[in-house]
């Protein structure tokens, strides 16, 4: 009997996080921080560096605090509610964004962008405290075997659903759409709504509960039990480490959409095609990196991404260089190697991480390894500031060598899950 029921809690569970992955990807589709985003405040300011500024906001928001909300979360045998609590708060941030523009916000672009910023980091905020349950919930609800399966399913059917949406937003953003802010007041009323949406899936995973210590660990003891993991894991520091390289990425990761609008003369509409490449790429990435998980691990996840994102900038240049001498569709490319990356974020970094924490430890390496991957939030603010001070060929020529550096890095991380020496002496975690 207790193996059916666990059995159907495993089913149950699967059902619901391949719901709420969906909802909340679909939801970030149409708040896409590489697309609609950069061009919603392009067209407000026509700042370059406040477009870089969108994802570096995106990603300190979402990484710097998770260390803090781990520890605070360390003692919790079931974590599910704290998820739900801070997607109370961040997730209908985007409605109220699609309320404002409604009422005619844009027509005062300063408060508009203002706006834009402050609910855009609540919602990332929150997502720092979300990312942190999310992950420790799945490897406790889904067993290993499974998860590469549950992730890229649900990755998959986001996908093809994020088809359609890539057209509706082609056909909005086109001649016979509403045009601006209209647009974009039916692109952020649906994203909220997709991450309210999401959290009703979540509310019906079924936690199991998890031996934890009853004393949350003062901040000098939680300190020493992040040294630890820093010293004891070689394993965590090499993945921190193509983790930041990666970070490269980030430089041009805004740009793309706008230097084909602005340098290549797509029309705006083209940002739809664009962000349904994209989504269409982490569909089938994400495909194939649930079996490529299962059959040589998530470190192999991660050298073909970071390989797959060398291509996006130099694809790029090279229709700066030759634009009459290409085929214009194969602009899209650099999506595709977008969409590729992401996936792999979710279903390489991510997962790796996780196989490496040792039980009762998971949300602490969540925590540490997403807070110290918050480094790299200087890069698109840095491209920003590169592009007006200098031009798009620099701009993609240094994301591509970062790149380059960090898929050769890649090549060092581990075959299999590393067990921390700590663990092996079988002594506890410096607590």
């Amino acid at each position: 009997m207790k193996s059916s029921s666990s059995t159907q809690h495993v089913r149950r569970n699967a059902l619901a996080f391949i719901g709420e992955s969906t909802l909340f990807g679909l939801g970030l589709v149409f708040a896409s921080t590489t697309t609609l985003l950069p061009e919603f405040v392009s067209r407000l300011t026509g700042s370059a560096v406040l477009v870089g500024l969108i994802i570096s906001l995106t990603e300190g928001a979402w990484r710097a605090p998770q260390l803090l909300f781990a520890n605070w979360l360390a003692n919790k045998p079931r974590k599910k509610a704290y998820l739900i609590r801070a997607g109370l708060v961040g997730r209908p941030m985007y409605l109220i964004l699609a309320l404002a523009l409604a009422l005619g916000v844009t027509r005062v672009p300063p408060l508009a962008v203002t706006l834009f910023f402050l609910l855009h980091t609540t919602t990332y905020v929150s997502l720092s405290i979300d990312t942190i349950v999310w992950w420790d919930v799945l490897a406790k609800a889904i067993p290993a075997s499974r998860r590469g399966r549950v992730l890229g399913f649900s990755t998959a059917l986001r996908g093809v659903i994020s088809i359609g949406v890539g057209l509706l937003v082609a056909f909005l953003l086109g001649d016979s759409g509403p045009g601006f802010p209209t647009a974009y007041t039916i692109f952020f009323a649906a994203a909220g709504g997709c991450f309210v949406l999401s959290l009703v899936s979540w509310s019906f995973i079924v936690e199991p509960a998890e031996p934890v210590d009853k004393r949350r660990p003062t901040w000098p003891e939680y300190g020493r039990q992040i040294a630890g993991i820093l010293r004891g894991s070689s394993a965590f520091r090499r993945l921190l480490a193509v983790q930041l390289l990666s970070g490269f990425n980030g430089l041009a990761l805004g740009f793309f959409g706008l230097f084909g609008i602005k340098q290549l003369g797509f029309a705006p509409s083209t940002l739809g095609i664009f962000a349904m490449v994209q989504t269409v790429s982490g569909i089938m990435a994400g495909l194939w990196f649930a079996r490529v998980s299962e059959r040589s691990g998530n470190h192999r996840i991660i050298q073909i991404a970071t390989l797959v994102s060398v291509t996006g900038p130099l694809v790029a240049l090279a229709f700066l260089v030759a634009p009459d001498l290409l085929w214009r569709p194969l602009y899209g490319w650099t999506f595709v190697s977008i969409g590729v990356f992401q996936t792999a974020q979710f279903v390489g970094f991510a997962s790796l991480n996780i196989d490496l924490a040792p039980s009762g430890q998971r949300s602490t390496y969540v925590g540490l390894f997403n807070t110290l991957s918050s480094l790299v939030i200087v890069w698109p603010a840095i491209g920003g500031w590169l592009l007006q001070r200098t031009s798009y060929g620099v701009l993609f020529g240094l994301t591509a060598g970062g790149l380059l550096i960090a898929h050769a890095a890649s090549w060092f991380l581990p075959s299999v899950p590393s067990i921390p020496e700590i663990e092996r002496r079988g002594k506890p975690p410096l607590l």
